[in-house]
């Protein structure tokens, strides 16, 4: 099974349902339907069904992949997609990926970790 990753700061989002996207840098390829296990610091948290996967330029972004990203505006999206992959272009390609969350995966507990 494939995996997406994120940083932590979105994790809260993404189980909230707050965040049902995600835009990354460069051309990438999920298949729709495909399930895949949403991980955070290599530690799945959640697994999602890709909804659609849609290349464009970042040019192309608009306020709604913002919004679905888990964004209140295009501006904040692009703000943080240039801390996270530094410069960007406005004509580089990007894919945005959308997905359903489709259940929580149970957090480890302090109990069931080996002495």
């Amino acid at each position: 099974m494939r995996r997406i990753n994120f940083n932590p700061e979105y994790v809260a989002a993404i189980l909230s349902g707050s965040k049902c996207a995600t835009v990354r840098k460069g051309r990438r390829s999920y298949a729709e339907g495909e399930v895949v296990e949403l991980t955070s610091n290599g530690k799945a948290f959640a697994l999602a069904r890709v909804v659609a996967c849609e290349v464009k330029r970042l040019a192309e972004l608009t306020e709604l992949d913002a919004r679905r990203d888990g964004f209140s505006s295009r501006e904040e999206l692009l703000r943080a997609l240039r801390r996270i992959y530094g410069g960007v272009s406005e004509r580089e390609q990007v894919t945005v990926v959308r997905f359903k969350l489709l259940r929580r995966r149970k957090a480890a507990r302090a109990c069931d970790a080996e002495r």
